[in-house]
């Protein structure tokens, strides 16, 4: 009868662990490697500001974040742009111009939504009140289009894209995303020495 000694189960139960780690790092480093090639990931804010229940401005931001760790379960998601033609203006100006109001509609519907208010004060009344909506979220380029249409009568020009977008996690969520962040740079930096 053949027995197992306690050195060879700590070597097969290191062995295993270590088959373990990489196999769960296996994603990791494709998802790596594919970042590597361009950014990855953007962030997303929609501001809409209004003075007196009256849309005064809007701003769209996007800036590369492959480093955020508030974004998390990207889906696919068709959204719609639309735009009025301008004359002179070409396909790509006017598919653009429509991409990014797919976008502004997108982080309007799926976005997280965060609001902020100030009031001004004049001769100790109240003389306006400013409020920021912001809807914030995450794409992963690029938004694939679907199709495109122009309508000549009312000259708007609209296109139907899949964006791969994700909310932007609670902020509940973020010391947790941030945990789980640093345990993927971990197993990367792990993985690579091999």
């Amino acid at each position: 009868m053949n027995t197992i000694t306690m050195p060879a189960i700590t070597k097969l139960n290191s062995v295993f662990i270590i088959l373990i780690a990489l196999l769960l790092a296996q994603p990791l480093v494709t998802a790596a490697s594919g970042a590597s090639q361009g950014i990855g990931i953007y962030y997303l804010r929609y501001d809409i500001k209004s003075s007196n229940n009256r849309v005064v401005d809007t701003k769209l931001l996007m800036v590369p974040a492959d480093n955020d760790f508030r974004a998390e379960n990207f889906t696919t998601i068709a959204t719609r742009g639309s735009v009025t033609a301008v004359p002179g203006d070409s396909t790509r100006e006017r598919l653009d111009r429509a991409k990014e109001n797919a976008l502004k509609l997108l982080l309007e519907e799926k976005g997280l939504k965060s609001v902020s208010t100030a009031s001004s004060v004049f001769s100790g009344k109240t003389a306006g009140i400013d409020t920021v909506v912001s809807y914030e979220g995450a794409v992963i380029p690029p938004m694939e289009t679907l199709s495109t249409a122009y309508d000549p009568r009312t000259q708007c020009f609209s296109a139907v894209f899949n964006a791969r977008f994700t909310p932007l996690a609670f902020p509940d969520r973020w010391k947790l995303l941030h945990f789980k962040t640093k345990i993927k740079q971990a197993l990367q930096g792990f993985i690579s020495l091999f």
